[in-house]
């Protein structure tokens, strides 16, 4: 079925979304969540769990442009816990569970560690040495520093994910990835939650977090020289401090400053995106982020699209 052809959920329909997890399906609509994962001896595991949303109980949360930041947050926590369950759902055997369960704190503090510093290391260092190899000297001219750095950054975001997609067990995670999607496209499309309806959706889904990444990235280009230019004019001796100083004063105020706008800005693009996504000017604006997804998004099997469709049937 062609996207154009997919209706959008009626008002009176809550809009779900979710992520691929290890051998399964994280689908979350509004304060509750399911986890579907097939196990080893090929049965589904299918758990439903609230989530603990501030932006349930307070409205000024779900304001455009501050939405997104608590979204942001939202959904990486309830990412890292339904991988740490999935992860524990597919172990073979209830002693490794249990082995599993009791070191899953440290088994998650030492699995952040190497992703934070691959990550400060690939998206940072990495984008910043390779702008001064180019010969553009961040004291001298700063703004065309921080866009090249931030075209690097985005290249290598791209290279990353063409890399890893070629390994098997990513590409496994990827085609529950498209099963989601199909599953989501589904449902949206009021046709009945079987295998037969759900194959014949596509894998691309506007409202994707991959998607969401390419946004930040292509935006950070925009906002990371804005912010330095802003420094240096309330700041006039920035240029003349020991490039350590800079540096630190340039990553915290990414953290504080850009990091926010950044995701809010991203966010409220998804979801325009999402609401207008047969306008012609949307389907430009979305291309960039449903090619990079015909990577993050393999055409799955039967077995798969079953896990995902059990993953929305019991979170409605």
């Amino acid at each position: 079925m062609k996207e154009s052809e997919i209706k959008k959920p009626n008002s009176g329909k809550p809009s779900i979304g979710g992520q691929a997890v290890i051998e399964g399906v994280m689908i979350r609509n509004k304060n509750v969540y399911t986890i579907a994962i097939r196990k080893q001896d090929g049965t589904i595991a299918v758990v439903k769990n609230n989530v603990n949303s501030p932006a349930l109980k307070h409205k000024v949360l779900k304001v455009p442009f501050v939405r997104g930041i608590t979204a942001l947050i939202e959904n990486l926590v309830l990412g890292i816990k339904s991988l740490m369950y999935s992860a524990e759902a597919a172990m073979p055997n209830d002693e490794e569970k249990k082995k599993s369960r009791g070191n899953s704190n440290l088994i998650l503090f030492f699995s952040l560690i190497p992703a934070l510093v691959l990550g400060v290391g690939l998206f940072m260092v990495l984008p910043n040495l390779s702008t001064h190899f180019l010969g553009i000297i961040e004291k001298d001219s700063p703004f065309l520093f921080n866009v090249a750095a931030g075209g690097i950054r985005l290249a290598v975001f791209l290279l990353y994910i063409i890399i890893i997609s070629f390994m098997k067990d990513i590409k496994r995670t990827f085609q529950y990835h498209g099963a989601e999607h199909k599953s989501i496209y589904c449902y949206e499309a009021d046709k009945p939650l079987n295998i037969e309806e759900v194959k014949n959706f596509k894998t691309l889904h506007p409202r994707c977090g991959t998607s969401f990444l390419f946004f930040v990235f292509f935006i950070t280009i925009i906002v990371f020289p804005l912010l330095t230019v802003a420094i240096q004019l309330l700041y006039k001796d920035f240029a003349d401090l020991n490039i350590a100083y800079r540096k630190i004063i340039t990553l915290v105020s990414h953290i504080l400053f850009a990091l926010p706008i950044i995701a809010s800005i991203s966010y409220e693009m998804l979801k325009l995106s999402d609401k207008m996504r047969n306008n012609f000017l949307i389907k430009i604006l979305i291309t960039p982020g449903l090619l990079l997804q015909r990577i993050t998004t393999k055409e799955p099997d039967e077995n798969q699209l079953e896990v995902a469709i059990e993953a929305v049937k019991a979170v409605l």
